[in-house]
């Protein structure tokens, strides 16, 4: 913190400097603050003091300001408005109107759920300035326990920070994507075992090590060992990757929809839980700010099993 100079006057000693050159009299001053012209008076010579030289021309009639005065009065005025802007805000930011709500994300959560979300809090917070962060469920758990983040959308199972609080906001289920063109892409429905023999385009091993894990873990309880030959850890990869007909994914189907059109969605017919998959919202409870905490409440609107009193 930068030194402050012990002579510095403070906010009510420039308050009453300004009075007195507007009121042009230390006695109309003194009425006007509703105080006695004695300690007004001790006051101003404090100030003069202070400042080193004078700033007042005193006469029988009243008080005029010295060039001095003048400047500092122009100056005084912008320090006290300065002085209200910053309680205003800081009681603004109190209140959740003023801010910033940093949101990490993963890609999918851009497709249906944060852009509704994000629409209906700017409209109601339109003071409050969002900062969004994308990348990878792991990494987006990483921010929110370093602090570099408020709260975190992302897709289970991560390593959550400890002590954090998380629930589901949207519940999903992965779907095949193919390239437009594949045998498969004119049917409504396949299971996973017809893809036995395809090439598999996954989620990074060692950036979305769990989500990997799940596509491998789904294929083989269909009975066979998936065959990948290309990984990426964002989605939009992925995508683009099944479209230039590299091989076959398995994806959110939320994700599914915002995919291109030379790619097809299809629904998997298995009933295993590990086709199933979330949304999560993920904060630690104790460093929200108001205004996180407001963002955290429209989140809630759209949770399917909100926590309880958030």
């Amino acid at each position: 913190m930068g030194h402050i100079p012990s002579a510095i006057p403070d906010l009510r000693v420039l308050r009453q400097f300004l009075a007195v050159s507007e009121c042009g009299s230390l006695r109309k001053a003194a009425e006007a603050l509703r105080m006695s012209q004695p300690p007004l008076s001790v006051a101003m010579r404090q100030l003069e003091q202070a400042v080193g030289t004078s700033l007042f021309v005193r006469s029988a009639v009243g008080v005029q300001l010295t060039a001095a005065g003048v400047v500092l009065k122009g100056e005084a005025e912008k320090l006290i408005a300065h002085g209200v802007r910053a309680f205003d805000m800081a009681r603004a930011v109190g209140r959740g109107e003023l801010g910033e709500v940093r949101v990490g994300f993963i890609t999918s959560a851009m497709v249906d759920l944060l852009p509704a979300v994000l629409a209906r809090f700017s409209s109601s917070h339109p003071a409050v300035r969002l900062r969004l962060v994308e990348g990878v469920s792991i990494e987006i758990a990483s921010m929110v326990d370093e602090g570099k983040i408020d709260l975190g959308v992302l897709t289970p199972p991560v390593p959550y920070p400890a002590g954090s609080l998380h629930f589901p906001v949207s519940r999903d289920r992965l779907v095949a994507l193919l390239p437009r063109g594949h045998p498969f892409a004119s049917r409504k429905a396949i299971r996973l075992a017809e893809l036995s023999d395809e090439r598999f385009v996954s989620f990074s091993a060692s950036r979305v090590p769990a989500f990997h894990q799940r596509i491998s873990a789904a294929c083989l309880e269909a009975g066979f060992q998936p065959q990948i030959v290309q990984e990426a850890a964002h989605i939009h990869t992925i995508i683009a990757l099944v479209a230039g007909k590299l091989g076959v994914a398995l994806v959110p189907s939320t994700a599914a929809r915002s995919a291109r059109k030379d790619v097809v969605a299809v629904a998997l017919r298995d009933p295993s839980k590990l086709l199933d998959t979330s949304l999560e919202v993920v904060y630690l409870e104790d460093t929200l700010t108001v205004a996180s905490r407001a963002f955290l409440a429209h989140l809630k609107g759209y949770a399917s099993d909100p926590p309880p009193g958030l």
